[in-house]
């Protein structure tokens, strides 16, 4: 017979208590109060790129936007603050997808934090961080491009110029997240396999 305190696990939802001197139980602990600051530190990490972009498209000088979007104009002395606001909202739409995966990744920890390690909704939310990251990656070339459209208008040369910017990090940033993507998909089969078991118990 098993002591009062000794593992249990439901299936589906995948709720952890031990005993204090259990290995087991120390380790899940441990990834509990970790889970438990990722959560939080996905969440600070999406506010703070929000800010970041905001800041960088009200504050950064015409001549360093320009070099950043990979134009060879020349700038113009100052930047109105529509056109501002214009390629901030064009910039935020491969960075809104990553913080959407980013809040998906917060949602995961969250389950972790709170003993629902092996959970449907757990392995979910790691999939919608996948997902996330790979939108943000495919994005970011077509945001880049349309950036640097509004700004070469900008230019007194009067010459609109497009720079695609196609790198590694692309790559890598699509490879990483087909990889979790796939792990979590089988992650998420595998709870809901457990979770039809356990209405035939």
């Amino acid at each position: 017979m098993a002591s009062q305190g000794d593992s249990a696990m439901a299936s589906s939802g995948t709720c952890v208590t031990a005993r204090h001197d259990d290995p087991r139980a120390i380790r899940l602990d441990r990834v509990r109060r970790r889970s438990g600051l990722m959560a939080t530190a996905s969440m600070a990490v999406a506010f703070l790129l929000a800010m970041a972009m905001l800041l960088y498209w009200c504050l950064t000088p015409a001549s360093t936007l320009f070099r950043h979007a990979g134009l060879l104009l020349r700038p113009p002395a100052e930047i109105g603050f529509a056109m501002r606001f214009a390629a901030f909202a064009v910039a935020m739409i491969p960075l809104g997808a990553l913080i959407v995966g980013l809040l998906s990744a917060r949602r995961c920890f969250g389950c972790f934090a709170a003993g629902r390690i092996f959970s449907g909704d757990a392995a979910r939310s790691l999939r919608g961080f996948a997902l996330g990251v790979a939108a943000a990656a495919l994005l970011k070339p077509v945001a880049g491009a349309i950036l640097s459209l509004l700004l070469s208008s900008l230019s007194p040369a009067h010459t609109r110029a497009l720079a695609l910017n196609l790198g590694s990090d692309t790559v890598l940033s699509l490879l990483f997240a087909g990889m979790v993507a796939i792990i979590a998909g089988v992650l998420v089969e595998a709870a809901d396999i457990a979770a039809e078991n356990d209405q035939f118990v």
